[in-house]
């Protein structure tokens, strides 16, 4: 079959990254593609003159919808090999405004601190540029930032997957209508009663309400719940209310002792009594292939309403550097963390590959060693015996 009879769907870009890779931005599916493939899709996504595609290749990709017969109006990105390891994620916090308190909050006092939109611009195009896949639009409230318009107005001609971070308390019908973004997470930590201890008064509601809207308007959802002193005995029940709603996934993790919850560590949950819950509750899609041999962030990067750049959010208060310098000079200067260089490789642990040695914040905060187990993965993983 002739490669100018068919056209790539608006929804798929070829990637460089580690292997020569097709994204789905729409559904998050990144196809590894051998030579052979890689240069058709290549010349039929540039226009270039026609080539043969075989009939099983063909086949396929039709089945997956990565081609169309039909024309199609395309966001025209750059194609050029990434460094190694790719930086596929971005955490942009665009703003530390915020229209809650919660108790746990790592952003901790809430300002009026924001990115400005000619920051957000140039960090996004330089993040595409580096063969980007997600960018997780964060907060503070990001839907506070005094020129979001403007932010989701430019992401629409972007070929990376968007992702809004909210509390959902001011995701309204009218923003949704006009919101530039695959898919949408809403924090809900616990039934009504956990999450407002965290939240504060008429919060849970709201945020159960943003969540079906959300759905209603054809977005992915995927909920984000923190376990804390207040939620333990209410997994069952938010379980049950989650599963009435169609949502791509459900994220349950530990508290980390940072930012306000260092004023409020009544409401902070030991490793082993975390454990029980994050293995119990919550669940995920098939996540990309990452590159072997590296542990937590390997493929991410924060970039700071402040203007800085740091290894995750969570290390604001030790940044790699400013977003004047260069997204991939940040990249480069990234101290990766290396597997064999966690005493988790000196016990023989058999999960080191499954959990990549879990957070260093996390293992810092509890024993003082960056290089440590982080012990609520070690319970999650049964490693200690209880």
């Amino acid at each position: 079959m002739n490669s100018a009879e068919y056209h790539l769907n608006k929804n798929f870009f070829l990637k460089l990254i580690e292997f020569q890779s097709l994204y789905n931005i729409k559904t998050d599916e990144l196809y590894c593609l051998d030579e052979k493939a890689f240069q058709i899709l290549k010349k039929i996504e540039q226009d270039e003159k026609p080539v043969q595609i075989d009939k099983e290749l063909l086949a396929y990709c039709i089945n997956e919808g990565i081609l169309t017969e039909k024309p199609v109006k395309r966001i025209k990105t750059p194609l050029r090999q990434s460094p190694i390891p790719s930086l596929r994620y971005l955490e942009l916090q665009i703003t530390k405004r915020c229209n809650l308190k919660c108790k746990h909050c790592f952003v901790g006092e809430t300002r009026s601190v924001d990115l400005t939109f000619e920051q957000i611009v140039t960090v996004l195009n330089e993040f595409q540029e580096m063969q980007g896949l997600r960018v997780l639009i964060t907060g503070g409230e990001p839907l506070l930032h005094p020129d979001f318009r403007k932010v989701n107005e430019f992401v629409k001609d972007l070929a990376l997957r968007k992702i809004l971070f909210t509390n959902g308390v001011i995701l309204n019908d009218e923003i949704l209508k006009k919101l530039n973004v695959e898919e949408i997470q809403i924090s809900i930590d616990g039934a009504k009663k956990g999450h407002e201890i965290l939240r504060g008064k008429n919060t849970f509601d709201r945020a159960i309400t943003a969540l079906k809207k959300a759905i209603d308007c054809g977005f992915d959802v995927s909920v984000a719940t923190v376990i804390h002193r207040g939620n333990l005995q209410e997994f069952d029940e938010l379980e049950n209310i989650l599963k009435t709603f169609n949502i791509k996934s459900w994220t349950v993790d530990a508290l980390t002792i940072s930012g306000n919850l260092r004023l409020n560590k009544e409401l902070w949950v030991s490793p082993k009594e975390a454990a029980t819950i994050m293995n119990r509750y919550g669940f995920t899609p098939e996540d990309h292939p990452r590159k072997e041999g590296y542990g937590c962030g390997t493929h991410l990067l924060s970039v700071l309403a402040t203007g800085k750049a740091a290894f995750c959010s969570f290390y604001e208060e030790s940044p790699i550097g400013d977003i004047n310098e260069g997204l991939e000079n940040l990249w480069k200067r990234k101290k990766q963390i290396f597997l064999k260089e966690l005493e988790c490789t000196k016990i023989n642990c058999q999960f080191i590959n499954e959990c990549r040695g879990g957070c260093r914040f996390r293992a810092k905060m509890l024993s003082g060693d960056e290089k440590a187990p982080d012990l609520f993965k070690c319970y999650q993983f049964n490693r200690l015996r209880t």
